[in-house]
């Protein structure tokens, strides 16, 4: 009888464990015919950064994250409260929700516009709990294309153009990932 409590207790613990490093285990993603690299192997938020090989956290131009929300349950209204938490934050962000598909996009800049960022994002139910996002950003530097007005109307170029093709592919991604 302790054996077979022991092999339980050593099976459970194999499958927690298991469970929790499933996800960290990949370490990068093939998106956009480029390969993302797992920046943050070890975050206690369930907030995972992928970078292309040269970039950093601090620094990047395009930047693929997986997040999870053990606490909410509705794709569609995650959505839609992520576009208003947007819209708070930054004043003047353009934001597109397709609630339909639980589909955010929008462009978003910091208050000194040293850049401004594309970025989409899709929810969907969690395989283990709560929701998974899984999201493409984009950045477009005011010092490496010629001031603020330049950055912007390359962020909004870019997003006039390639809005559809990048939800499109979030979404298809997304059920590829599971970030529990």
């Amino acid at each position: 009888m302790k054996k077979l409590f022991k092999t339980f207790f050593i099976l459970g613990n194999i499958l927690a464990l298991c469970q929790c490093t499933a996800f960290a285990q990949i370490d990068k993603i093939k998106f956009d015919k480029e390969t993302y690299h797992l920046s943050n192997p070890e975050s206690d938020t369930k907030n995972y950064d992928y970078l292309l090989k040269d970039e950093n956290i601090g620094d990047w131009h395009t930047k693929l994250q997986l997040s999870n929300f053990p606490d909410l349950t509705n794709p569609t209204d995650a959505a839609a409260q992520y576009a208003h938490e947007i819209q708070e934050k930054t004043k003047g962000a353009s934001v597109l929700v397709y609630p339909d598909a639980s589909i955010v996009g929008f462009l978003t800049f910091p208050e000194d516009k040293e850049y401004y960022e594309y970025n989409t994002a899709v929810y969907q139910t969690s395989k283990d709990k709560g929701l998974d996002r899984f999201s493409y950003a984009k950045r477009f530097y005011s010092s490496e294309l010629g001031g603020q007005e330049e950055a912007r109307k390359k962020a909004i170029d870019f997003a006039e153009k390639n809005n559809k093709k990048y939800m499109e592919m979030v979404n298809k991604e997304a059920s590829k990932y599971n970030v529990d």
